[in-house]
């Protein structure tokens, strides 16, 4: 899961398309969760604002910890996490 997200992270930041850089990057990050049995990336419509916010400040200084914990947390469906 984490391979998914700083992927997807890198992806966006990087710039590598004209356009589609999130929507291609969180397809990736899929392809990588669902193989995983991970579950699936979907920042919910009503948290997108939020989502963004977290992503400025990760362009901004290079540091993805608070975009993916907060992916983590409240973007992941289809798994449930299981306390050890």
């Amino acid at each position: 899961m984490d391979q998914a997200l700083t992927m997807m992270c890198h992806n966006i930041r990087q710039q590598i398309f004209g356009d589609g850089n999130k929507r291609t990057a969180m397809i990736g990050a899929n392809k990588i969760m669902i193989d995983g049995g991970a579950g699936l990336l979907n920042v919910p419509l009503n948290q997108w604002e939020h989502w963004n916010n977290l992503m400025i400040d990760y362009y901004r200084t290079n540091d993805m910890t608070r975009v993916k914990q907060w992916t983590y947390e409240y973007a992941i469906q289809g798994v449930e996490v299981r306390q050890a």
